[in-house]
């Protein structure tokens, strides 16, 4: 299974590459760096959603909640902020917002056999329904000048804080998705959860705990985005979802579970942001955007099932021989 992932992954990689050098053919002004790193900050709190969604997704749910989520910890922020000026316990009151969503996301789904699908779906609009009736219609503006070069200082003047924000996380969820323990139960519980239960591992740890860390970090997502446009209001936040879900199966994380990269989701995030900030300089509109996403996801499910029935087919033959 392993060589499966690194050949669907080297396939990706060079899909990246590709549209890299095609935008940057049909428009210059691509390929200069400070255009070439706004791709990462345009798809940071993407992709810090993103990595959570691997483990998630990789245990054979999914969490449709966390744009809105991000919403809700933007929109309490926003609130805090305006009401008691204290930058410092607005970020903890938004990261506690993010947890707390993210945790009982967790506990409906492990504590009930409501699928999480269905689970997600509800507390969705549950999430979108509490960010409007905190704002409204109004918006959150006039955050500080330190808060805003937290989140979107540029290094070397064009290398975004957000993007080695992003490379911290990757590192931390990488290690733990491939090598350590809670990366193993996650792939176990995928493949067959009655093995692993059977075996005396508490499942139900795992599952919460993967939920749970998908809240924080739509919480710290939602930081990402403030410093960046600077504006909370019940827009953000819309559509995010579906975002975060390609970049995590564009990136070869299976949506039956048991399979996946966080180094994957970290690939289709980027193409996100490439095909987005092409498509920008060449005044495509957003429509072309999500057919192409579309598209692209399609596709990449097509070659990643074709990979993968190969790869069952020479293991056959193997045991065979």
């Amino acid at each position: 299974m392993k060589k499966l992932i690194f050949n669907y992954q080297s396939i990706l990689f060079l899909v990246l590459i590709l549209l890299i050098i095609v935008f940057g053919i049909l428009e210059p002004v691509f390929f200069y760096p400070e255009v070439m790193f706004d791709v990462t900050a345009i798809i940071g709190e993407i992709g810090i959603m993103a990595l959570a969604m691997t483990f998630v997704i990789t245990t054979g749910g999914i969490d449709l909640s966390v744009g809105y989520i991000m919403q809700l910890s933007g929109i309490s922020f926003g609130s805090v902020f305006a009401t008691t000026g204290n930058l410092f316990f607005s970020i903890i009151v938004a990261l506690l917002v993010g947890t707390a969503c993210g945790i009982f996301n967790g506990l409906v789904i492990v504590k009930t056999k409501i699928p999480p699908i269905i689970a997600t779906l509800a507390t969705m609009n549950l999430f979108r329904g509490i960010s409007f009736i905190i704002a409204g219609t109004d918006s959150f503006t006039g955050f500080p000048d330190i808060f805003k070069k937290v989140f979107t200082y540029e290094i070397f003047g064009f290398i975004p804080i957000s993007f080695i924000y992003l490379l911290i996380l990757f590192a931390f969820y990488h290690i733990a998705y491939s090598r350590g323990r809670m990366g193993r139960t996650l792939k176990g519980i995928g493949f067959n959860e009655s093995s692993l239960i059977f075996s005396g591992i508490n499942t139900k740890n795992s599952i919460f705990i993967s939920y749970a860390l998908s809240g924080v970090m739509s919480g710290f997502a939602a930081m990402v985005y403030l410093g960046r446009l600077s504006a909370a209001r019940t827009s953000m936040g819309d559509g995010l979802n579906l975002q975060v879900i390609t970049a995590v199966v564009l990136g070869g994380t299976s949506t039956m579970g048991g399979v996946g990269s966080v180094f994957g989701t970290l690939i289709g995030a980027l193409i996100i942001g490439v095909l987005r900030k092409g498509f920008t300089l060449l005044n495509f509109s957003g429509n072309i955007f999500n057919f192409t996403l579309g598209m692209l996801l399609i596709v990449s499910l097509i070659v990643f099932a074709m990979l993968e029935q190969r790869d069952h087919i020479q293991k056959a033959k193997v045991q065979k021989n």
